[in-house]
């Protein structure tokens, strides 16, 4: 009997308790919608609509407890394709894209869909070459993975190290993004609500695991995506008369670009070193919308694609995804709905961030100063926006009108009047991404140090307790951690996602590449690859970022992935020929990691422990016949 077997099936209500929940927010917002219009004041709607879904996740996270470490770590290979999917999704869109990459669209047009592009090409690449052989594998975490695949407890180790930067960068991130909103709307400080937002992820994840993370993440996805389609959609209705944003805001841009050139809106020449990229404090949308390269230079807009491409398809938080999958079949179908969520918020955020733009422009051209509408004066005061006629010749033009790129998905419902509960669930919206995406980050940290640090190098005969805490207690350490740096640390939220993107693609896409395609790749091979990429990288942004220069001219920073990868792969490659070739047992175990049929190689290495004096990987040959008992303590 498979080690998968010895659980119990999985709920057939399923469904039905999803929709119980989803039926619980929506009509909370509807009867907070109608308190707004019997006069309930503003600051009680906000406090509601923010607080009762914080109660509404950690009771999901309750409901979907465990002390089983298979469940913990990988939710015991029952999460339905879709259900994962959901999960997967808000995981790679997070607080960062719904808001950063939502508003780089209002502010460079074109040159942010480099973002997008990289975003959904990481995620066919990770499904065709990487998603179905990791699930196979069985691994816990993406380190996990390395340690199987060359029975390597060291590069096991190092690649559990190698995880904690991009992730810890991104933790940061998402907690810096969340608590800028909540502090608007509740309240709250800003460094109350870091904190908030980290206790609130520690929550989820000491529960349940993985477990409660992924049922958790299937309904903030929903959340997520509601907050920016529901005040799209009515504004859509509103301008077009139809309810399809998505597919009625090209006929919108004609105009837009007549407004843009009234108030004096031109082509712009890019910047370099990423310079057109928009910053966190209002700024001016100073290029036209449909300008291809007046942000970022074609170098610059390829570049970046890449690096988040790589980034995408190499990240340990997203990759370990796949072994909450029921089989390898199934993680293809997880990745394939997981690639169709992300695809249609990335066609939804062109659409908000066009009506966004059009609303503000038609609302102001031709206008004085003292005829601008009210809204303008609510940005203001939510340090949103900033549009006053500096040089006093009585038009707000083009370099006059400020906003801010994390305020853009908040400022639509502002702008187009609609009620005040929809602004408050918009700020939920993100509120909600960000909660998934930072628990996804923090998880796959603490999952690595209990896995591979503690458990795979440190203390092999660790019982299933002892790896439980250190995984717990890593997470709340990292949380609290993440946390303290982003309240005494300035960042820019966007240059700090591509920076960890492109580190993440550096350290691990080459090693990821040789360990699943090339059969003669070593464990000193990889290692090598791995220290490669990610010294290289980091390296080139540490100079960048004291000022001491860089290891390459005119290349930003955060684009230090384009330096890495290649640097991964020529000392991957070179190590591995110059060390022995893999023996044929390994060979063995990567034609049975290809194969898509059969058990995970670590659920079998589980089931077959007692059989064993030395619990090691099974082999292709050898394998014991006959069933054994509930396994599920062994150490393996």
């Amino acid at each position: 009997m498979s080690l998968q077997n010895q659980y119990r099936p999985l709920n057939p209500r399923l469904g039905t308790h999803y929709a119980i929940f989803v039926s619980a927010f929506t009509s909370l917002l509807l009867v907070l919608a109608l308190l707004e219009q019997l006069g309930a004041p503003k600051l009680w709607l906000s406090h509601a609509m923010i607080l009762i879904p914080l109660v509404l996740y950690i009771s999901i996270a309750a409901l979907t407890r465990t002390l089983d470490l298979h469940e913990f770590f990988c939710a015991s290979r029952r999460m339905p394709p879709v259900f994962g999917g959901l999960a997967l999704a808000v995981t790679a869109i997070g607080g960062v894209g719904l808001f950063a990459f939502t508003g780089s669209l209002y502010l460079i047009g074109f040159d942010a869909l480099a973002l997008a592009i990289g975003l959904i090409s990481g995620f066919a690449l990770s499904a065709a070459l990487f998603v179905p052989y990791l699930r196979k594998t069985g691994a816990y975490t993406l380190p996990g993975f390395f340690r199987l695949r060359f029975d390597s407890t060291l590069l096991g180790a190092v690649a559990g190290l190698l995880v904690l930067p991009p992730v810890a960068i991104l933790l940061a991130a998402e907690l810096r993004i969340g608590a800028f909103v909540t502090s608007l709307f509740a309240s709250v400080s800003f460094d109350v609500a870091v904190f908030c937002g980290a206790g609130l992820i520690i929550a989820t994840l000491v529960i349940g695991g993985l477990r409660s993370l992924g049922w958790t993440q299937s309904v903030q996805y929903t959340v997520v995506m509601s907050g920016l389609l529901v005040p799209l959609v009515v504004v859509s209705i509103q301008e077009t008369n139809l309810p399809l944003p998505q597919l009625t805001y090209g006929w919108l841009l004609e105009r837009l670009s007549i407004n843009e050139v009234a108030v004096g809106t031109s082509a712009t020449t890019p910047p370099p070193l990423l310079g057109g990229l928009p910053g966190e404090l209002p700024e001016p949308s100073i290029k036209p919308f449909l300008q291809a390269f007046g942000a970022l230079s074609r170098a610059d807009f390829a570049f970046l694609a890449f690096c988040v491409l790589a980034g995408v398809a190499a990240m340990p938080s997203l990759l370990l995804r796949s072994g909450s999958a029921v089989t390898t079949e199934q993680s293809r179908r997880l990745m394939g709905w997981s690639t169709l969520f992300v695809g249609f918020f990335l066609v939804t955020a062109p659409a908000y961030a066009v009506f966004a733009k059009y609303s503000v422009l038609e609302q102001i051209v031709g206008l004085s100063p003292s005829e601008l509408p009210g809204w303008i004066g609510s940005l203001k005061n939510a340090g949103l926006a900033d549009f006053t006629d500096r040089n006093g010749n009585g038009v707000i033009s083009a370099s006059e009108l400020l906003i801010s790129r994390d305020g853009v998905a908040l400022s639509l419902p502002i702008v187009a009047g609609l009620p005040f509960i929809l602004v408050v669930f918009a700020a939920t919206a993100g509120i909600a991404a960000t909660l998934a995406a930072g628990a996804a980050h923090a998880f796959a940290a603490g999952s690595a140090i209990s896995d591979d640090i503690y458990h795979g190098f440190i203390h092999r005969a660790a019982t299933h307790g002892k790896r439980l805490i250190v995984a717990r207690l890593a997470m709340v350490i990292l949380s609290i951690g993440a946390a303290w740096y982003v309240t005494v640390h300035d960042f820019d939220v966007l240059r700090a996602a591509i920076a960890a993107f492109s580190l993440a693609g550096a350290t691990f896409l080459p090693p990821l590449v040789l360990s699943v395609w090339w059969k003669r790749a070593t464990k000193w091979g990889v290692l090598a690859a791995m220290v490669a990429g990610a010294t290289v990288s980091g390296t080139h942004m540490a100079l960048q970022l004291t000022g001491a220069g860089t290891l390459f001219p005119s290349l930003s920073g955060e684009l230090a992935g384009i330096l890495g990868v290649p640097a991964g792969f020529v000392l991957g490659v070179g190590v591995s020929l110059l060390t022995p070739q893999p023996t044929p047992q390994m060979k063995a175990l990567v034609d049975d990691m290809r194969d898509p049929s059969g058990e995970a190689l670590l659920d079998k290495a589980i089931r077959l422990a007692p059989f064993r004096k030395r619990p090691s990987l099974p082999e292709a040959t050898q394998i014991p016949q006959g069933n054994a008992e509930d396994t599920r303590d062994a150490t393996v």
